[in-house]
Order: C-alpha cells, then structure tokens, then sequence
C-alpha cells in the first residue's frame, strides 16, 4: 500500500475522477507527504490540493464527487411542509418571512424564508379558491380577544390577524395593546380583566366656568355695549377678580349674544366711493401750487376755524398759509398773493383786511 501511494499520477489504475482525487490527497490524509510536495509531485495546482483535502474532511467522499453527480438534496420534514400548506391555505396573503416565522413558534422547526418559497412554488394548489381554509373564529368577544393574543404571540402580523377573524388592524392593535399593558402592571389589572368592554361613559372634566362667570361677562356685555374681548377681560380682573383667557371670554360672550340676547356688533357697511382723479405731479419745481383747506377740531370759544395753506407742488413745502373765521375766496386770493413776488408793498399796505389776516 505504501509503494502504491508512492506511485505517480499516472502509474496508478484508476477509473473515475472522484477516485483520481482521493489518491491525490492519501498520502496526506496518512501523513506520508505534505500538500506542497504533493502537489509538485502530481503536476496540480496547491489550491486545487487543498481544496479536495478540505471538501473530503468536511462531507467524506460525497465531497469528492461532481456537484452534478452528488446533489445534496435539502430535506424539510412532512409534518412542517403541511403545517406551511395549511396556513397558506389559511392565509393566502402572508409573506414568507411570516410563514417562516409561524412555523418556528408552533411547530418548532427553524426554516429559512427561501425554502417557503421554494416548497410553495412546487405545492401550488394553495393558489385556487377551492382550497381555501377558513380560520376557526371563536365565539365571543372574549374568545376573539384571547384568540388575537394565541396568534399575535404566535408569529402573525395584525394585518394577517384581521383577515383570519373578520376583524378590523385597530381592533387588533388595541387588544395586543391592552394585554401588553396587563402584563406590565399585573397589580393594577389581572390578565382576565383586561378583555372585558371598558365603560363607554364620557369622562367628566372639571367645570372651569360656572353661571356667575357667565352672567358677570353677560352684564359687562350689556353696560359696555360693543365692548371687545380685551375689555370685557379687564373688567372681570379689576371688578370681579375673575381671570380667564382670552379664548373663553370670547366663547361665554358668543354664548351670551347667542341666548341671553347681548348686544351684537353691527354689521359694518362698506360704501363703494367714486374713484377721483389724483392732482397731477410736478416734474420741476413750482410747476404746480397747490392749496389745501382744512377745518380744524379746536374750537376757541365756540369759533370754527378754517386753514388755508399754500403748498410747492414738488417738495409739499408751505409757501403761505392763513387761518380764518369764513370760507371765502378772498381768503384764497390774499395767501396766493402773498407768494407773488411781483406784488407790490403799496398794494400789501393799502388792504386793512389782508393786514388784518396776517396778524391773525
């Protein structure tokens, strides 16, 4: 035996490849000779030495055949492969990763999301509506509440989990909700209390305003009239010591116009004016003299008082100005006169009234 390992490669009777490479790699499997020296000796590649020697210590002899001659065959045990066919069945809609998932809870049996794949390719038949499978719905509201914890703690999603029991996601997401809550406050709520209906009741707040509020806002409404929000709030401050925001007084005074008849602002009327020609523009200055009338607010002793003021068209600057008891156009004429420069001191002197005026 030791001289026939010994031989070359080609002095060996062999009759297959698979049996050229296990001679290849006897000598050091026997530690006769080391993967470099076989390797020199047989005319191959190092690699290719080492590669035969690491596929025959890790899978024997089948490591040694041709992938096409030794397939390895992956095996999935019956009672998974009908398990998956069931809640496909069941579930058409389910993602492989889900199925997968599934699978590993209740049967126990790790299996990759591409092996669902590949035995759901080669069973098809879950794919026609006559081998459809309807879900076993408990009866109850209790039983369906207990049922989406069995199956939600089993792998499935909430989506798959309303399409198994008829059911909308929100119910499923509020009933995992409240049993993960039970869990974590045990004292609290005891796990067959947290499935039962909880009261539909409406919660009762504390009441912020009360009927003297109201009807402190109502009389305020009525002495002040058309009286604002910010108003109405400093008068309950400084008079009734009551603080609110200014969101309620403006809902206790909507209230109060809506029921007790408080005093509403009136509709404001916009009146359409006739659209009136602007005074021109000056280009260069004294183009334009403008004059401007006015009736002014003070009344000194019960006397109305009239301006009239003499304007530069391009800067607005006053060139004269008077201030009278009448509306006249003599008023007029005297401020334009003023600001002519070709008029005359005799003419100035000769009129009381114009000296009158400018005393004024």
């Amino acid at each position: 035996m030791p001289h026939q390992l010994a031989l070359r490669f080609d002095e060996v009777p062999l009759t297959c490849p698979t049996q050229e490479r296990y001679h290849s790699i006897a000598p050091i499997l026997a530690g006769k000779s080391s993967p470099a020296e076989q390797a020199e000796l047989l005319n191959l590649g190092y690699s290719t030495v080492t590669r035969w020697l690491r596929q025959f210590r890790e899978e024997g002899m089948p490591g040694l055949f041709p992938a096409d001659q030794y397939p390895r065959e992956p095996y999935t045990p019956e009672r998974v492969i009908v398990a998956l066919l069931y809640l496909k069945c069941c579930a058409p809609k389910a993602s492989y990763f889900e199925l997968a998932r599934v699978v590993a809870h209740t049967i126990g049996h790790r299996t990759h999301h591409e092996t669902v794949e590949a035995l759901l390719e080669r069973y098809f038949f879950w794919r026609h509506e006559e081998f459809r499978i309807a879900w076993p719905i408990p009866a109850g509201p209790e039983g369906m509440r207990l049922e989406i914890v069995k199956l939600r703690q089993a792998g499935w999603s909430d989506r798959t989990i309303a399409y198994l029991l008829r059911c909308s996601t929100k119910t499923v997401t509020k009933w995992w909700r409240r049993f993960q809550q039970s869990q974590q406050q045990p004292a609290q709520m005891q796990p067959s209390l947290w499935c039962e209906d909880l009261s539909r009741k409406p919660h009762a707040s504390a009441r912020k305003v009360y009927f003297s509020t109201i009807h402190a806002v109502l009389e305020l409404q009525k002495k002040y009239g058309y009286a604002g929000w910010f108003r109405i709030k400093g008068y309950l401050e400084h008079d009734y010591g009551i603080y609110l925001s200014p969101a309620t007084i403006k809902k206790i005074m909507a209230l109060n116009r809506r029921v007790h008849l408080a005093p509403q602002r009136p509709v404001a009327v916009v009146e359409e004016r006739e659209s009136r020609e602007g005074p021109k523009k000056s280009r260069y200055p004294f183009e334009r003299i403008f004059v401007d009338l006015r009736y002014l607010d003070a009344k000194p002793g019960g006397v109305q008082l009239y301006s009239c003021t003499l304007l530069e068209g391009l800067s607005l600057t006053i060139l004269a100005g008077s201030l009278t008891t009448d509306q006249e156009a003599g008023v007029l004429l005297h401020v334009t006169a003023r600001d002519d420069p070709s008029h005359s001191e005799e003419t100035q002197k000769s009129s009381d009234s114009s000296d009158m005026l400018d005393a004024t």
